[in-house]
């Protein structure tokens, strides 16, 4: 490249040579008064307005962010007949460059940049910034002295600042690989959350050396309906390299459909990685048994059918399944055992014993449900005296103790549950004459043998319902039963017998309700929704309280909104009706801390 050609367009720069172009043109150059290596990044002589706008505001934006994982701008000449910016210059390049010459990242250096990231993020966001374009162009790399990689995010042509009430540029200048759900369907509502979602796909790619959905440029619907509604493919390492399970439980988080269920706390970003650094450092001096290849990436609105794995578990908790009883009352401070029958499916941990939260899963009579032209809603028959009570799940053998704590806890003010059948956790498995609980690939069932009987599991949770919180669950019914009502018990208190249901049938119809002691009253009866997506497809019921409201969704879409009058307490589960399997997914509880 001659050089003379930019003397008089980069007054005091000596150009050494082309980095690479995107949106702009990245040149190498030197300060001729100090020495100074940068980099020059312009634009052509007829760039429109509204570029010419965004490079403003990218050069003000990074101005005001001093970090050492952002890249600094060390001059600004926007006035000049080829506007220009100059920059820190970073020797390495960027990521793509990096996954070009390797394929696939080692693990410690995906936790690495994904370290550094999480720091720029909250950097950024902290002045109130998204970046809305993070990608593995825009994330550069130098390599320190000691050999470790050194990460920087820099190019924030597209970001944008939350104050704003119109976007800023089209979805022409979207990366769409890279680009979330709410981007292409909400744009005006992008927030924080956006660039954690695009964080999490430069992490799957770093780690499988592909996007999850690549586009391609002849069907860009086919693509945006791919991004919104479909599960994304297994993680498969190389098969010298383990996926610490902190690290796929953070994926899980970053990668959710909904903005409002994805993980963008940056405290909890931080704990789950340096979790992840401290498992695979342990992996390197533990010889595995065999390689594994099958863990799996699902998000709150997967389809059905769909395997997860991984996930953060909690204690285990006793529940007990009767014919016409319930054991109710909380189990706290104490150990319980559950065997289960050889052969059972999901039964690889038979006799596990750990310490008890808080339990109430119960089998009740309920009415029988007649056609939707006049439908009753489930009806539990008053409980028994659980002094009275004897008969218990197979292997149950709980002892009372003193109740010392408030529940599962909200680490970072969120539980998340993806139900790994390999992880200890606060959801118990079981079977009788009547239901069956257990686990399999990644999903909580919950199996119902009699028609009439109703089946559910609640566990309490370190949440104060008087602040804003949301809880969501997502099912798929399996089976032919498609009247047969499943759903989500909530703000509840098992010493009373005392919660709300929010159901759905999958024949389309859903309904809310409150339950004391066996006596339910209707709220909603049931309504036909358009929301539901009926047969045996995933659906994901949402609850969200917002000050004085409480809105109800089915798979993202707002079905209605309740006053809040105050409740029953803090315990939240799942609830299957009659003869009938109905598997779980995931299970989400948010509140504000």
């Amino acid at each position: 490249m001659a050089t003379s050609i930019f003397k008089e367009y980069f007054k005091g720069y000596e150009i050494l040579g082309e980095i690479g172009r995107g949106n702009a043109r990245v040149l190498k150059a030197r300060h001729l008064e100090s020495g100074n290596l940068v980099a020059i990044k312009h634009f052509a002589f007829n760039t429109d307005a509204d570029t010419l706008r965004r490079f403003q505001r990218e050069s003000e934006i990074m101005k005001s962010i001093q970090h050492d994982h952002i890249v600094k701008i060390v001059d600004v000449h926007l006035d000049a007949e080829l506007p220009y910016i100059v920059m820190q210059l970073i020797e390495g390049g960027d990521v793509r460059r990096l996954l070009k010459d390797r394929g696939t990242l080692e693990v410690d250096t995906v936790i690495q940049l994904a370290q550094h990231m999480t720091d720029a993020l909250d950097a950024i966001h902290a002045k109130g910034v998204v970046h809305r374009d993070i990608k593995p162009e825009n994330i550069m790399y130098r390599r320190l002295p000691n050999g470790e990689l050194h990460f920087l995010l820099t190019d924030f042509g597209i970001a944008k600042l939350r104050e704003q009430t119109n976007t800023v540029t089209g979805s022409s200048m979207l990366t769409y690989e890279y680009a979330s759900p709410e981007q292409f369907s909400h744009a005006r509502t992008v927030s924080t959350p956006t660039d954690y979602y695009s964080l999490g796909i430069v992490l799957y790619e770093c780690l499988t050396g592909s996007v999850p959905f690549a586009y391609n440029e002849e069907d860009l619907l086919w693509h945006i309906n791919r991004v919104i509604e479909c599960p994304f493919p297994e993680i498969v390492l190389p098969d010298n390299r383990i996926l610490p399970p902190s690290l796929l439980q953070l994926l899980h988080g970053l990668l959710a459909k909904q903005a409002t269920f994805r993980m963008s706390d940056t405290e909890q970003v931080r704990q789950l990685l340096q979790k992840a650094a401290v498992e695979n450092a342990q992996a390197r001096y533990v010889k595995p048994v065999s390689v594994n290849k099958t863990k799996k990436v699902t998000q709150v609105h997967a389809k059905a059918n769909v395997p997860a794995a991984g996930g953060s578990k909690k204690k285990e908790i006793v529940f007990t399944i009767l014919g016409v009883l319930l054991f109710s009352g909380f189990m706290m401070g104490m150990w319980a055992v559950y065997p289960h029958k050889e052969g059972e499916s999901g039964s690889d941990n038979a006799a596990t014993v750990l310490p008890v939260d808080s339990v109430s899963v119960a089998a009740v009579t309920r009415k029988t449900m007649p056609s939707h032209d006049n439908k009753d809603l489930i009806s539990p028959v008053v409980h028994a005296n659980p002094e009275t009570e004897t008969e218990l799940s197979p292997g149950a053998n709980a002892k009372p103790a003193v109740q010392t704590d408030a529940g599962v806890t909200l680490h970072n003010g969120m539980y998340y549950d993806d139900f790994s059948e390999d992880v200890d956790s606060i959801w118990e498995t079981g079977k009788d004459e009547n239901s069956e609980f257990k686990f399999s690939h990644g999903k909580y069932i919950i199996k119902g043998f009699t028609d009439s009987l109703t089946y559910h599991a609640t566990v309490k949770f370190d949440l104060n319902i008087e602040r804003n919180f949301s809880i969501s669950a997502s099912a798929t019914q399996w089976g032919n039963e498609p009247d047969e009502a499943y759903g989500i018990n909530f703000c509840g208190n098992t010493d009373t017998d005392a919660y709300y249901v929010y159901y759905i049938t999958s024949s389309g119809y859903y309904a809310i309700g409150s339950m004391t002691n066996g006596d339910w009253q209707p709220i909603i009866n049931w309504t036909r929704s358009t929301n539901i997506r009926t047969r045996n497809d995933m659906n994901t019921l949402s609850i969200e309280k917002r000050n004085n409201a409480i809105f109800f969704y089915i798979n993202d879409k707002v079905e209605n909104v309740l006053p809040f009058t105050g409740a029953y307490g803090n315990c939240f589960g799942l609830r299957v009706d009659g003869a009938q399997t109905v598997a779980f997914d995931q299970l989400i509880v948010k509140g504000t801390r």
